[in-house]
């Protein structure tokens, strides 16, 4: 593919993308069809089908890319993420930089297993640091990790409907504190 025809397609794809996210401002994923896409983006069924197998593909690649953002945020913060409350400060800054995109893709409208799937990334870094640091067995550490995940879902999605009312570090700060908490309470009883 020759350069030109590169910015070709990464531009019909923004326009796709584009406008399924203006679609999902108006309407549930599941309602939204090929044809209101290629209408809103002026782009015929037979692209789309060039670039992607169906609306689930498309958003797919929507959140692929809000993950890759995630990930080089992550990675340009340093070697390695040493603590829940980096983790958080981290993906909240990220859905921060991209408030208008994380509206819609965590909203009842887009995929709202997404917001969970993002917690996710955090998982390995997470049960390897409980094991090494707190002497936790790597199973408690699994149950620990998704019983707080179900939590900072919560959370995060509170802050977000409230238009990001509390401020970044406050919402860190208190999902650290209830993290450790969670944490202080399993190892004891072990």
């Amino acid at each position: 593919m020759t350069p030109k025809m590169d910015i070709r397609v990464k531009k019909t794809k923004e326009r796709l993308k584009t406008s399924l996210l203006s679609l999902l401002q108006e309407k549930k994923i599941d309602r939204i069809t090929i044809s209101e896409i290629c209408r809103v983006s002026g782009i015929n069924r037979n692209t789309f089908y060039q670039h992607y197998s169906d609306i689930r593909d498309l958003l797919s690649e929507i959140e692929g890319d809000f993950m890759e953002s995630l990930f080089s945020s992550v990675h340009i913060s340093g070697e390695s993420i040493n603590s829940v409350k980096e983790i958080m400060t981290v993906l909240l800054e990220t859905i921060s930089r991209n408030k208008d995109i994380c509206m819609l893709l965590f909203s009842d409208n887009g995929d709202k297993d997404f917001l969970r799937n993002v917690l996710l990334f955090a998982l390995p870094s997470a049960v390897e640091n409980w094991v090494k640091e707190l002497g936790m067995d790597k199973e408690s550490a699994v149950i620990l990790y998704y019983y707080v995940m179900g939590g900072a879902v919560n959370v995060i999605e509170a802050w977000m409907k409230s238009s990001f009312e509390a401020e970044l570090d406050e919402v860190a700060d208190k999902l650290n504190s209830m993290i450790l908490r969670s944490q202080a309470a399993l190892v004891s009883s072990c």
